[in-house]
């Protein structure tokens, strides 16, 4: 009894404390979710395109596709370890993708009762890209469009808007719109509409979808999610695919951005800035990057978009061995924004594919590279295979492209330093998807980190220390009054602490709520942020190993 008490007691504390075990933060899974479908070629019917909604799952879950237009839904379940795929029939996809310009219900909404994480396929024959979808709790109020203008003919280009409340009210381009709830909105024009700005006064969810060629021939479709601004960051390694060469466009937030970056070569092109240099609000720059270079490492001073494109594949410097694909598209986020772990699954495209390669790319620090661990369904963790590390000296940072061999089970990586995780498909004609797998979504523009964890992680990783340093950090420009920055410890401020944007305090084993806020410059708005942290002395650290020997002994 005095042994089993003493576990009960032991296996309470590992779940508690230690840092040795992943724990939940603020990323790309979740429990709820909004997608819609943008048009694919030239102008293909519903019909004609295949449709899929793939759903990784770590534990066993269940969950619903509900399709607005429609008013159906359907029920799913998913083990352990597994991944369910819904291939959407004629009704489903008319109810989802928008082919003409104009307000609609084309939406569908998953949910589900345990963290998964959400991908959909958009394919046409030659045609493909895919795309992660955000959960609802990282959406924001304001984005700004990314895409990439054909550089001999002109193809469509445009942007979704979904409202997952009602009276929506957002503005766009300079025309403003109202949607409820489940209603989308999709926005065609024929222009490179990279650089415009959109606002709501609601979290809405926003889609890029174009199609395009990058060097002629090859057009393919481009579809991917982008992040709110609120997410942005600063530093970002880019990456690059075996097929070895890739566009990257970053794109400004604020007047008077700088950019540095090491590993990349400016391209000159209609619409893009000439210069890294002095960028204002939505402006943006084109470089071409190389795996020969180990991707690029790229520097901001003020929060920057970034996304990187597959091109064409007669384009100089693809690597012949990889030669196959065409243009896609995918989000990049900034080394802030890594994770502990990522779930990904390599998609099985169901129409007239010829897609028939699969690969994840796994982004890690690099002096702790060798720690990361890949999971296949329910199997043990193992080193990464059958791949190389390219590292990137400028970032301290390195990439690891795997090939994804079981279409039917979740992967899991794994590194406690922090990862994220690309998905790619290559074909062995013209056609190819990329999109990012998994990151964390922190909230940047306005965060404090205690012992540099960030506020939206410390509920979940408790401290064994008492000491504790405090640090805001602050993107955009912030008041100059007297009390611009305020700090609450249990619902009271500490009025010693106004206008510090660091200080340490000295804590006693509990749990506290801080709460930061902070006057913006335009001495009205005032953005408050908070995070629950706990002090538990004596820590216990355990090697999840051992805690896996005392539960099954």
């Amino acid at each position: 009894m005095k042994i089993k008490n003493l576990l009960k007691k032991l296996l309470f504390m590992i779940a508690l404390c230690t840092p040795l075990l992943l724990s939940a933060q603020v990323d790309t899974r979740g429990t709820d979710f909004w997608l819609a479908f943008g048009n694919n070629g030239n102008n293909a019917a519903p019909t004609s395109v295949d449709l899929q909604i793939r759903v990784v799952a770590d534990q066993a879950t269940t969950g619903t596709i509900h399709f607005t237009e429609l008013g159906t839904s359907i029920p799913f379940s998913i083990p352990a370890g597994g991944v369910f795929t819904h291939v959407l029939n004629n009704d489903q996809k008319t109810a989802v993708y928008s082919r003409d310009a104009g307000t609609s219900s084309k939406t569908a909404r998953i949910q589900t009762n345990n963290p998964v994480t959400v991908f959909a396929l958009n394919q046409l024959s030659l045609f493909t890209d895919a795309t992660n979808v955000l959960p609802v709790q990282t959406l924001g109020t304001e984005y700004f469009q990314v895409q990439h203008v054909s550089n001999s003919v002109t193809w469509s280009g445009g942007y979704l808007m979904i409202a997952i409340e009602d009276n929506t009210q957002i503005v766009h381009g300079g025309t403003s719109i109202t949607l409820n709830a489940g209603q989308v909105h999709y926005f065609r024009t024929m222009p490179d509409l990279t650089g415009t700005h959109i606002i709501s006064d609601k979290p809405i969810a926003f889609f890029s979808v174009q199609t395009t060629m990058i060097h002629t021939p090859g057009a393919d479709h481009l579809f991917q999610q982008l992040a709110p601004v609120n997410t942005w960051g600063r530093d970002f390694i880019v990456p690059v695919t075996l097929r070895g060469v890739e566009r990257v466009r970053i794109v400004a937030s604020q007047n008077g951005t700088n950019i540095t970056q090491t590993g990349g070569t400016l391209i000159t092109t209609t619409g893009g800035q000439t210069t890294l240099s002095n960028l204002n609000v939505g402006q943006w720059v084109e470089l071409e990057i190389t795996l020969a270079n180990n991707g690029a490492f790229i520097q901001s001073n003020h929060p920057i978009a970034v996304c990187v494109f597959m091109v064409s594949n007669v384009h100089p410097g693809i690597t012949n061995d990889f030669g196959q694909g065409d243009p896609a598209m995918a989000w990049i986020p900034p080394i802030e924004q890594t994770a502990r772990q990522g779930l990904i699954a390599p998609f099985v495209p169901q129409g007239t594919t010829v897609i028939n390669r699969h690969y994840a790319t796994i982004v890690t620090p690099t002096a702790t590279k060798d720690n990361t661990t890949m999971r296949i369904g329910t199997g043990e963790a193992q080193p990464l295979s059958g791949g190389v590390w390219n590292h990137n000296a400028a970032s301290g940072m390195s990439f690891y492209n795997v090939e994804l061999t079981n279409p039917t089970a979740s992967y899991i990586f794994t590194n406690l330093a922090g990862l994220f995780i690309m998905g790619y498909g290559l074909a062995t004609g013209s056609e190819s998807y990329h999109y990012l797998a998994a990151s964390a979504m922190r909230i940047l523009d306005v965060a404090f980190y205690a012992n540099n964890i960030h506020n939206q992680d410390l509920e979940t990783n408790p401290f064994g220390v008492s000491g504790i340093n405090f640090r805001a950090e602050v993107q955009g420009d912030i008041s100059t009054s007297p009390n611009h920055i305020r700090w609450f410890i249990d619902g009271v401020e500490d009025v010693s602490l106004r206008d510090q944007l660091t200080w340490n305090r000295n804590l006693p084993n509990g749990t506290y709520l801080i709460v930061l806020e902070v006057l913006m410059d335009d001495n009205i708005t005032v953005r408050q942020v908070e995070g629950t942290l706990t002090i538990a002395i004596p820590f216990i650290k355990v090697n999840p190993h051992v805690k896996k020997r005392l539960i099954e002994e």
